[in-house]
């Protein structure tokens, strides 16, 4: 057992920004960290209790506001190393702070002394609060409502045990994702199987049945072997094998099974739904959304369909009479064919190829792009610290400064795939930003995470379009919480409400495809030279490629969300013939027998998106109309930009969203934007 005075989590870091000292921590210091950090904070708390004075806005929301700092630290700290490199060890840690945490989060949400005090507040005379004050107050008092403050005996206690089961639940969902994907490769040996693959992609491949002790090549189920292996390779058996392996994630009858986990993690939620008053887990879960109701989201995802489902059948119809084209009349599509044709398809009507682009689009030259956009747009810049400690040997650290050269925050990145890294990319917080009540304002420490490539000696890691969109998505992210500039930490960015929360992110996407931002970014990683203004006409061009299938897509992946989260009694039935009857009418391709995404859809079974997956189509809305007017001012418009960043980056959530968005826009958000963008020719009514 370590000493508490000798646990570098717990004592002075004494590092550059208060940066996490990684290179001093030892796997052994989370869990008693974490169990001090409970306990001093469960000693504030006890202290807000009793406190013999009446209950305050000061005294009680402000202070518990300011509760769990170090806890949340800590935790941060933890979930940035594990979500890199997850291996047996450390998920056993983190199944037990996972659990410690529940039952703490438990214990502040069900004390009937705080709840109290917490009340009495939000009953008294609020005229003194200001907006953000008024907003943080209305939020804790409804966070504890629909956290159980309301429930008592047997049910207080049933939602006690819900909950912790949920939390182990989640984790175990996400271990045998993680651990089905690492289980399958496919070993190559005979080079007539590669063919039609990229030479970077055979080179990784190579390296990695090397690395394994194989000849030949071995790929894998990790996206950066998966996508360009679907896409380009032309042995159609072998693609059937990694589709179908990569489509039965989770739902292989194996150690890795998560049908029944997935029946056990929506019956809870249901049930605790049930407990709070709820008809559903979904009417619960929009309660704090924007959309505020099942009734608005399923507008939504009909409207899109309405507007996009014809596209999508005439774009699927054109990949399938490619293929017929190509292979004889009598070839019958499968799944394992979309990416291979819909890539030809691409390449022939626009004469461009991912391939085509790679090239121009070296990773350390795609992040000089992104930070170029960021001192465009906000007057930001970036300096790499090499003496910052890391949590993996991979991740770069850049300070953050402000255009008068305040600092603002840290950015931890770790742009490359291995093997236990969670699939994906996302933004995470190490610490949030707030302001202490002298005013002292502490900065962020955010990480952004990506899958790409490894480079190899003379092999830079080189990304395509949709690589690059993905990275300055995450980049949004990072930019939401770096210029968060906020008082109370509950309220920093990203902590917005979940549909809001991808705007900002989403947003900086628009910019990936733009001349202003390409010129000053997109060289050949040989010879220097910029993009040719065909091939960027070309990926202009090609951009709405395929775009009525991609947004029928994500409707189907927000229908399947709504589905598990809207169950009327516990489900018993199957887990993959349940997915495939709710999204029957939105099937281009049949789907094969024992395939699925809800066994490895960790957004809604491990993540945050439980009933709120439709937030990401709900987020294009708004992206695309803020990115209009963009394109009204400039692109690279700075007035334009000091105004999102005012109105919306670095708000928060300290107000509510759509006066926001509006204070931006000048109006509420309109879907013509959106349809624009992709090419879609109905006009459908506002949503």
């Amino acid at each position: 057992m370590h000493n508490n005075n000798e646990n570098p989590l717990l004592a002075p870091y004494g590092t550059p920004f208060g940066a996490i000292p990684y290179n001093r921590i030892t796997l052994e210091h989370y869990v008693p960290a974490v169990k001090e950090a409970i306990k001093r904070e469960d000693e504030a708390i006890e202290a807000i209790c009793s406190n013999s004075e009446a209950a305050t806005f000061d005294n009680t929301i402000a202070a518990l506001d300011h509760c769990g700092l170090q806890l949340g630290e800590i935790i941060g700290a933890f979930n940035a190393l594990a979500n890199a490199q997850t291996r047996d060890e450390i998920l056993a840690i983190e199944e037990e702070i996972e659990t410690l945490c529940t039952i703490h989060n438990n214990d502040i949400s069900l004390n009937e002394r705080l709840f109290a005090r917490i009340k009495a507040v939000y009953e008294g005379d609020c005229s003194g609060l200001d907006t953000a004050q008024r907003r943080l107050l209305e939020e804790t008092y409804k966070s504890f409502v629909r956290s159980g403050a309301n429930l008592a005996g047997e049910e207080r206690e049933e939602y006690r045990r819900l909950t912790e089961r949920l939390s182990i639940l989640s984790i175990k969902f996400q271990e045998n994702s993680i651990k089905d994907t690492d289980a399958y490769t496919l070993h190559v040996t005979d080079a007539a199987d590669t063919e039609g693959l990229p030479e970077d992609v055979k080179d990784a491949a190579a390296n990695n049945a090397k690395e394994n002790g194989k000849d030949g090549w071995l790929f894998t189920l990790h996206r950066p072997s998966y996508i360009p292996f679907m896409t380009f390779c032309r042995n159609r058996e072998l693609r059937r094998q990694m589709f179908m392996a990569y489509s039965a994630i989770g739902a292989k009858q194996n150690e890795f099974d998560n049908r029944e986990i997935v029946k056990d993690i929506v019956n809870a939620r249901f049930r605790i739904a049930r407990l709070l008053g709820y008809n559903s887990y979904s009417d619960y879960v929009l309660e704090e959304r924007m959309a505020k109701n099942t009734d608005a989201v399923f507008s939504m995802l009909g409207k899109l369909t309405w507007s996009y489902l014809p596209v999508a059948n005439k774009e699927i119809d054109e990949v399938k009479s490619l293929a017929r084209e190509l292979e004889g009349e009598g070839f019958e599509f499968k799944p394992w064919d979309l990416a291979y044709y819909s890539e030809r398809l691409k390449e022939k009507k626009f004469e461009i190829s991912d391939e085509m682009v790679r090239p121009y689009f070296e990773l350390n030259q795609a992040v000089h792009g992104m930070f170029y956009l960021a001192t465009r747009l906000y007057g930001v810049t970036f300096r790499q610290n090499h003496d910052i400690p890391v949590y993996n040997p991979d991740v770069k650290v850049w300070e953050v400064y402000d255009y008068d050269g305040t600092y603002l925050a840290l950015l931890y990145c770790d742009f490359f795939a291995r093997k236990g890294k969670h699939a994906g990319a996302w933004m995470d917080s190490i610490k949030p930003q707030y302001k202490d009540a002298d005013g002292t304002d502490h900065r962020p420490h955010v990480t952004l995470s990506t899958n790409y490539r490894k480079p190899m000696p003379d092999k830079p890691t080189l990304l395509s379009f949709d690589e690059v969109n993905t990275l300055m998505h995450e980049f949004g992210h990072c930019m939401h919480g770096i210029l968060s500039d906020v008082t109370y930490r509950s309220q920093c960015s990203p902590n917005v409400l979940w549909d809001f929360v991808e705007m900002p992110s989403q947003i900086m996407e628009n910019f990936a495809g733009e001349e202003e931002l390409l010129s000053h970014f997109a060289f050949h990683h040989k010879t220097g030279e910029s993009m040719p203004e065909e091939i960027l006409e070309k990926v202009k061009q090609a951009r709405t490629f395929n775009a009525g299938y991609q947004c029928i897509r994500q409707v189907r992946l927000g229908l399947i969300d709504q589905a598990w989260h809207n169950i009327q009694a516990p489900f018993e039935g199957d887990v993959l013939e349940y997915e495939h009857s709710v999204t029957e009418a939105l099937q281009q391709i049949a789907p094969e027998k024992g395939t699925g995404i809800t066994t490895q859809f960790g957004h809604i079974m491990s993540g945050g998106y439980a009933a709120g997956y439709y937030s990401y189509k709900w987020a294009e809305m708004l992206d695309a109309d803020a990115f209009s007017l963009f394109k009204e001012h400039g692109v690279l418009n700075m007035k334009i930009a000091q105004s999102f960043r005012d109105n919306i980056l670095s708000k928060g959530d300290s107000e509510d969203p759509m006066t926001l968005y509006v204070r931006f826009r000048g109006r509420r958000p309109q879907v013509e934007p959106l349809l624009e963008r992709d090419g879609i020719p109905t006009i459908c009514p506002h949503l």
